[in-house]
């Protein structure tokens, strides 16, 4: 097969590159591809982008091989890249509707001597343009965590996940420091990062309060509990990436398994993290896990607030 009439025929104002070039190229492009046989058109379009490559001396993105990505990405930074992902956030117009609607699951794991338990607690939550607030729990659901759990579980007599007094309610509650209805109306908050931390801490009058552990603490509220605008939120994302105990990191996981960026920041006793989209800058989950006196974390991460759908609709909530 006369594989290199590809280029002849897609480009055929480039001058001819030297051959002992081209042929290097393609060698090495050809020798390098994953250990599975390859489809004779998959090996003529790599020795085109081969050659495309010699030819124009610049970046080609070879089609994946083997299952893997079609796209090549350096590595960018965290910081940037959250800097990225607020812009795209704050592009996004405010939305519209007469509820503000958030879905959320409050993920717990419990280990016992012997097996691990997850308990997720669905809600979903509307507040009125008007700032009339309803909450409404779904049906709860408790399982063990991994098939070796499960065994574990079954080993010990498959005992009850719950206890009727609780009722599974094992999941702990964060309440903020500043009630939200002192920030009406939310809609009207900053979208600049530095006015908005000035907003925020005209709220912050008790000096026994660590200031960046209260600052976390509200922008979690407000993102979480609030009807911010995209441009409030992304303003909040930036705020916080400028306090001294936040890092920010790439491929944290929430317990839904999604992968986004992190801003992690160790509050007293617990390691706390924002996870968001790594495109849209939408929040993906707030999670906490228990910390030494070190902030290394203590055993497994056992408290996710898994953020399924938030945003502006004209779907009333039901009774």
């Amino acid at each position: 097969m006369k594989e290199f009439q590809l280029i002849d025929d897609v480009m055929p104002d480039v001058p001819p590159a030297d051959h002992a070039r081209v042929m290097a190229v393609r060698a090495r492009m050809l020798n390098d591809a994953p250990r599975r046989r390859l489809p004779g058109w998959s090996r003529v379009a790599l020795a085109a982008a081969s050659v495309a490559l010699v030819l124009i001396g610049g970046f080609v993105v070879v089609p994946g091989l083997g299952g893997g990505s079609d796209t090549a990405a350096t590595q960018e930074d965290p910081a940037q890249a959250l800097a990225t992902a607020a812009d795209r956030l704050a592009a996004q117009p405010p939305g519209e509707g007469a509820w503000w609607r958030r879905e959320m699951v409050r993920i717990t794991r419990k280990a016992t001597p012997h097996y691990t338990v997850e308990y997720r607690n669905p809600e979903v939550m509307w507040i009125s343009r008007d700032g009339v607030q309803r909450i409404k729990k779904l049906d709860l659901t408790a399982a063990p965590v991994t098939r070796a759990d499960e065994q574990a579980w079954k080993d010990a007599g498959s005992p009850p996940l719950c206890d009727s007094k609780s009722g599974c309610q094992v999941g702990k509650t964060f309440y903020g420091p500043v009630e939200l209805s002192e920030f009406k109306p939310v809609t009207g908050l900053p979208t600049d990062a530095e006015a908005l931390e000035a907003e925020l801490l005209k709220r912050y009058s008790d000096p026994r309060d660590n200031r960046e552990t209260w600052l976390w603490t509200v922008v979690c509220q407000l993102l979480e509990d609030a009807e911010t605008t995209p441009g409030t939120r992304a303003a909040l994302y930036r705020m916080l990436t400028e306090l001294p105990g936040v890092r920010v990191a790439d491929g944290v996981t929430d317990l839904d398994g999604r992968t986004g960026l992190g801003l992690l920041f160790n509050s007293p006793e617990v390691l706390q993290q924002i996870i968001i989209d790594r495109e849209s800058g939408d929040l993906l989950a707030i999670q906490r896990t228990p910390t030494r006196s070190d902030g290394s974390p203590v055993g497994e991460l056992v408290d996710s607030n898994v953020i399924k759908k938030l945003g502006w609709t004209d779907e009333a909530p039901k009774d």
